[in-house]
């Protein structure tokens, strides 16, 4: 932890700094001001009260001094009475030679208006006066006056105070127009601050208002410099990671996906049996092409299989799970996640017209333009098969006629697709009714010591509902795409956060933390968000132990619905992932506004990684621009001690697969 992080560590801001330092100078300046006050005004009193003190004396020694003569005591004594009444003096004595006192007036001391404390911590000595009474050339007595210190005090006390007054008054008033002053001279400063947290939360503004001060103004001008540098820094990443993905996963004339990409994406799915139980895989031909590539040109090819790509991209843009690939020359693959056999017919029919569609663009001569050839995936088929099936059903349909399509049909069917759609309904609502909704958790760990991050959440339904504990268990790869298309996957997640919620709450262990995938449909479902806010303010406690998952493609086709996902959930200090990152082709700098926490690294990048240059470098890009936003890095799919071994060498967080743990 830095120096200076810690909450128990008291911080002062430089603003408070500075004001206490003119505070402290204020002090230090009135504190030797008024002392050196004090002491002169003190000695100027005392030396008052001597004078007057002697004045008086001499005064009245001159005075009477014809009647000590005459020995006109009475006179004396009146002569005395008329200086003393006047209250000026503490002490008048008139006493003969031998110090016998003749007339002797004392009046106590009472000081009105003066605090006691004053008094006893400065005390004013009040000297003698002294004036000889002389008979002839012959001294007969000797006069002796004290002046009353009152009048010394009360004028001491009222310097004081009014001195103590006047400081507190310029001080409020120095304090005020320095705090003023430094409030202007610190905003820039301040907005420099704003600057370096926004460079942080991955955005980089640039402030134009310069400061008046020099040495503010290249502090300004330096943090504007390193905010531009940076973000150029992270946009020339993002395009060289674009330049490498258009060069090793984007065929060159389409735009769209290439063969290498295509099967390493369709690798991924058919083992990952979380996520895709049954789909479709389409070959698409366009007949003919090389002769028309010599007769024509090679411009004109290109241009006729971008016209069939737009034509393609079209189709594949209705299904969200999905993904178009260019292999090579005029042949084309779609793969097409959670659909039916029926669904799979209609949409070979449907590529079937989109062919047809490109005679009418009169760039082709015969209307006889390809042919389509589809393989249901059930879940039984391996790479391999699926694609000599969907390659045979081609060859089929090549030989049934002009622009046919035709579908390789198996027998095999997983017991989750023999259901009809109200059957599922009502399959999926019992569950939820029941609450046998199961859990099991996949860890994820770090890459360098492999210790426990969090575990991922993975949904099931018992096969048999009425012996929920008996039996097998259907995988959400079985269930979920039925259930999206039904509208439940809102009532799954529900029914998902509220066992984890409990768990979190009755779990010894609170280091333990959960990551639940969220179904895109379910957060612009109305009620939702209101639900889960709901949910986290109940379980505030626990909630900053949750991290919430959502796959890429339902990130980028619902930003504002996702941003609005995060901020809430980041409000009670839960987290966002993006799960199965790097499919989409988009540009990335949709990172820098979405500050989530994590990103998942799709497993068709990690499946045999260790034999593939162009994945290593493509995911060790990736997580460069992650790391650079501030955003953790998770591999997913890692089933080999090669592939996890290789990790820490492409800067991964953290791993997810078969060779880290089973599902439990």
């Amino acid at each position: 932890m830095a120096k200076g992080n810690n909450p128990g560590e008291s911080i002062m801001t430089l603003s408070k700094q500075l004001v206490a330092l003119i505070v402290a100078l204020l002090l230090l300046v009135f504190a030797g001001t008024f002392l050196i006050s004090v002491h002169n005004t003190r000695d100027y009193l005392e030396k008052q009260l001597e004078s007057h003190a002697q004045d008086a004396a001499t005064s009245l020694g001159l005075s009477i001094s014809p009647y000590m003569e005459n020995n006109d005591i009475a006179t004396v004594t009146s002569m005395t009475d008329a200086i003393f009444d006047r209250g000026f003096y503490r002490v008048i004595r008139i006493e003969d030679m031998q110090g016998k006192p003749l007339v002797d007036r004392v009046l106590p001391v009472q000081i009105e208006g003066v605090p006691e404390w004053f008094i006893e911590r400065l005390p004013l000595t009040t000297p003698e006066g002294q004036a000889t009474l002389m008979n002839g050339w012959l001294q007969s007595g000797r006069v002796v006056v004290r002046s009353h210190p009152g009048y010394a005090y009360n004028q001491l006390w009222q310097t004081i105070a009014s001195t103590l007054r006047w400081f507190l008054v310029s001080a409020v008033i120095a304090l005020l127009i320095g705090v003023v002053l430094l409030r202007q001279v610190l905003r820039p400063l301040r907005a420099v601050e704003e600057q370096a947290n926004a460079i942080c939360n991955r955005e980089f503004p640039i402030l134009e208002k310069m400061p008046r001060t020099t040495d503010m103004r290249r502090i300004v001008e330096a943090m504007n410099r390193m905010s531009a540098k940076v973000r150029q820094m992270l946009d020339e990443l993002e395009r060289r990671v674009l330049g490498l993905r258009r060069q090793a996963y984007q065929h060159p004339v389409t735009g769209l996906a290439n063969k290498r990409f295509f099967m390493d994406l369709l690798t991924n799915q058919v083992n990952s049996i979380e996520e895709f139980s049954c789909g479709a895989l389409c070959l698409i031909q366009l007949k003919a092409f090389k002769q028309y590539n010599d007769s024509h040109g090679y411009k004109a090819g290109d241009e006729l299989l971008q016209d069939a790509a737009k034509q393609l991209e079209a189709v594949s843009a209705q299904w969200p799970k999905s993904q178009l690939a260019h292999l090579a020359g005029a042949d084309f693959a779609l793969l097409v996640q959670e659909c039916s056999e029926q669904q799979a017919a209609e949409l070979a029919e449907q590529l079937s017209a989109t062919l047809v569609g490109l005679y009418g663009t009169g760039k082709l001569a015969d209307p006889d333009v390809g042919h389509v050839g589809v393989s249901y995936f059930d879940g039984s088929q391996s790479v391999s098969i699926l694609l000599s099936e969907a390659d045979t059903a081609l060859r089929m349909a090549q030989i049934s006629g002009a622009n046919d399509w035709h579908l390789a049909r198996s027998d095999e069917k997983v017991q989750g697709q023999v259901r009809g759609a109200s059957q599922w309904r009502d399959f999926i609502g019992q569950a939820l009714e029941r609450n046998v909704i199961k859990l099991q958790f996949q860890p994820v760990v770090t890459c360098t010591d492999k210790i426990l991050l969090h575990r991922e959440v993975l949904v099931r339904i018992p096969e048999n509902l009425d012996l929920p504990d008996e039996g097998g268990l259907l995988s959400a790869g079985l269930f979920m795409p039925q259930a999206e298309s039904l509208g439940m996957t809102a009532d799954i997640d529900k029914n998902v956060i509220s066992q984890i919620l409990k768990l979190l709450t009755d779990s010894p262990n609170d280091q333990i933390q959960y990551a639940i995938n969220i179904s895109p449909p379910s957060i612009k479902q109305d009620g939702f968000m209101g639900w889960l806010e709901e949910k986290l303010q109940e379980y505030k406690q626990v909630a900053p132990r949750m991290i919430f998952e959502l796959p890429e493609y339902g990130v980028v086709a619902n930003i504002d619905k996702v941003t609005e996902l995060l901020a809430l959930v980041t409000g009670y200090g839960a987290r966002l992932s993006i799960d199965h990152f790097g499919r989409s082709f988009g540009s990335l700098a949709y990172l820098r506004s979405m500050k989530v926490h994590y990103l998942k690294i799709d497993g068709s990048f990690m499946r045999s990684i260790e034999q593939n240059s162009d994945n290593q470098f493509f995911v060790q890009a990736l997580a460069e621009i992650a790391h650079g936003l501030e955003i953790e890095v998770i591999a997913e799919a890692i089933e080999t001690k090669s592939a996890w071994e290789l990790l820490p060498s492409l800067h991964m967080d953290g791993a997810q697969g078969y060779f880290i743990g089973r599902p439990e």
